[in-house]
């Protein structure tokens, strides 16, 4: 059997307000989940954040339905853990990814991983696969999150009868291998029972191994942000297909639609470069679809914003969705310096009076007494 694992998704996040890049994303999602069915995996799993909100448009909802109806004629079955943008902040109201299971025709096909129910175990060729997950936890709930694990693995080891075993992780974690953040929980962490760990959340594309683990992190299908555009600049999606009987593993690429160029040049070489940009723009439209365009400009000459700007503008007006821009100048240094707050220059106990009426030097004693 093959196993297809999807990094995070998004459904129904618009990029800067964009309906053109909502509208990508749900494009790239059925794309990859008719990959999926061209490739005859037998079950599909999602890392976390199917959904860009708690509350997503209902443009979103049904497209992940239309997506899981095709999934279950062809039958696949389909894995779920919750991410963070999946998590309701109201306890009582319902994940949206719960919403697939409540159609009758899909109730059996959609299973969700959870602290409640974090294994789905079953046979293939008398091999015992084993596909475990559990819900986004925050760095507060780490404790939670690695009893959760143990949890798992106890249960692992108490009901593995067969030699052959296939042990898969499905998180939505950062990880202080990948992540600088202390709170995050490590690999060490995590029992040596894993044959494969699949990661969502940090939107990066990496892989490591973990003494017989492999740690891999299949990215958000899309780009979302200018970081994972400068980080790991790349124009495609990506499909983790594992081989139950193999354990082996490939990468499936799927063209974005919409293609990113990120281009970083001194002010003092902007009419070439934009010139050349100006070229290359005509050549990167995908199917009528326009490019969006990220430049990274240092102002060595001393030009100014607005002469960057206007320039930049002369040279990509109808040719491109967006162009977002980071100028690195004097004139911006300056500015951030003058904005800058200074608290050696706040007096805290005048903040603390301006804003409470019946202000005393209790109030601030209690103030100061907290902040230790």
């Amino acid at each position: 059997m093959r196993i297809a694992i999807i990094g995070d998704v998004h459904l129904g996040k618009a990029q800067k307000g964009l309906v053109e890049r909502e509208n990508d994303i749900y494009d790239l999602f059925l794309r990859i989940c008719k990959r999926v069915i061209d490739e005859k995996a037998g079950i599909v799993c999602f890392l976390g954040d199917l959904f860009d909100s708690s509350h997503p448009p209902v443009k979103a909802i049904s497209t992940a339905l239309s997506a899981f109806e095709n999934f279950a004629r062809n039958g696949i079955k389909v894995i779920l853990i919750a991410g963070n943008h999946d998590i309701p902040s109201i306890k009582t109201r319902m994940c949206p990814i719960e919403l697939p299971k409540t159609n009758e025709n899909m109730n059996n096909n959609i299973i969700e991983l959870s602290c409640q129910n974090p294994v789905f175990k079953f046979n293939e060729n008398n091999i015992s696969v084993h596909i475990c997950g559990v819900e986004y936890h925050p760095p507060e709930k780490r404790q939670s999150l690695i009893m959760a694990m143990e949890n798992i693995s106890s249960s692992i080891l108490l009901n593995s009868s067969s030699e052959k075993i296939l042990n898969i992780l499905l998180l939505h974690q950062g990880l202080k291998e990948f992540s600088p953040a202390e709170e995050e929980i490590s690999l060490a962490e995590i029992p040596n029972v894993f044959n494969f760990i699949f990661v969502g959340h940090l939107h990066l594309r990496m892989e490591k191994s973990h003494g017989r683990t492999k740690v891999i992190l299949p990215g958000s299908i899309e780009i979302g942000s200018v970081s994972e555009v400068v980080k790991q600049m790349h124009n495609e999606a990506g499909i983790i297909l594992i081989n139950t009987e193999t354990r082996m593993y490939e990468k499936v690429k799927i063209s974005l639609c919409r293609k990113f160029i990120h281009k970083k040049f001194p002010s003092s070489a902007i009419d070439h470069e934009l010139k050349n940009l100006t070229g290359e723009l005509k050549e990167s439209v995908v199917d009528g679809k326009l490019p969006w365009v990220y430049l990274e400009i240092e102002d060595d000459a001393k030009i100014g914003n607005s002469l960057i700007n206007e320039k930049t503008a002369r040279a990509t007006e109808g040719n491109v969705l967006f162009v977002q821009k980071n100028i690195e100048s004097e004139e911006m240094k300056e500015r951030e310096k003058n904005t800058e707050i200074s608290f050696k220059d706040v007096n805290l106990r005048d903040i603390i009076k301006g804003h409470f009426p019946g202000y005393n030097d209790e109030v601030y004693e209690l103030y100061e007494k907290r902040k230790d």
